[in-house]
């Protein structure tokens, strides 16, 4: 048997924040345009993600989800905020701007700010775990959402980072795998992260649904635009752009 012709494909990787990033393409695109380029322009500058220290902290908890949801329909709902106000009560009063339906994603180096009677980022607003010693003042009492397209969420506050990637399995099926990520010795003491990960998982559960019941009229005809946008999700509309640029397609007008 021939080796070079029967052996194992090649793929490229590339380590960075605790992960190993694959890419399947034979000629893969720039890491750092592609991949940390979307890190810049949601924060501004690298800088910004590289005070977390993502990379040391530890693995506090790791729930995956079946979700009966295209990957691409995930990643919108992501990235707007129409919906908060009405599914996310519990978001909402950690971070009240998100009530107005403004998504976080739209504004360069923009972090929502908690609550004024907010203690922490957890399921009742009382007080987080130890802040990791890096994130600076300004970004204090403050969430930040990042898209890293096509398949990676991460989410930056000042205690713990929620970092979600996305496998699609079929055209309405897509395995989440979401960790959250500690300082080690609060993991390694025994901490309890508990009210830390059940506001995100909240989160995810009620995102989820709504992807779910938003599936099966997706499959309509009348779906083949895209549905419809509001200027304050230009950034969605920039998502559609680069799906159909990697696909070689058109919008349909």
């Amino acid at each position: 048997v021939g080796r070079t012709e029967y052996g194992l494909a090649p793929v490229a990787t590339r380590e960075w924040l605790g992960y190993v990033w694959v890419c399947l393409a034979e000629n893969p695109p720039s890491f750092e345009e592609h991949v940390i380029g979307d890190v810049v322009g949601r924060l501004g500058d690298a800088e910004s993600i590289e005070r977390y220290d993502i990379g040391s902290l530890s693995v506090g908890r790791r729930n995956v989800y079946d979700v009966r949801a295209n990957w691409k329909l995930i990643i919108e709902n992501f990235m707007e905020c129409y919906h908060c106000a009405t599914i996310h009560p519990e978001l909402t009063e950690v971070l009240p701007e998100f009530a107005d339906g403004f998504a976080a994603q739209y504004y360069v180096g923009h972090g929502a700010e908690f609550g004024a009677d907010v203690q922490g980022f957890t399921v009742d607003g009382s007080e987080g775990l130890d802040r990791i010693p890096g994130v600076a003042e300004d970004q204090d009492r403050r969430y930040y959402a990042i898209t890293v397209r096509p398949q990676v969420f991460i989410n930056l506050v000042p205690d713990h980072v929620v970092f979600h990637r996305m496998f699609p399995v079929a055209v309405d099926r897509t395995i989440v795998e979401c960790d959250w990520l500690y300082l080690p010795h609060v993991i390694d003491s025994g901490k309890d992260v508990s009210r830390s990960v059940e506001l995100f998982h909240r989160v995810n559960l009620q995102d989820f649904e709504a992807c779910e019941r938003t599936q099966p009229a997706m499959s309509s005809r009348m779906y083949a635009k895209g549905g419809v946008l509001v200027p304050s999700e230009h950034h969605i509309g920039g998502f559609h752009d680069w799906v159909h640029e990697r696909l070689g397609t058109r919008q349909p007008q």
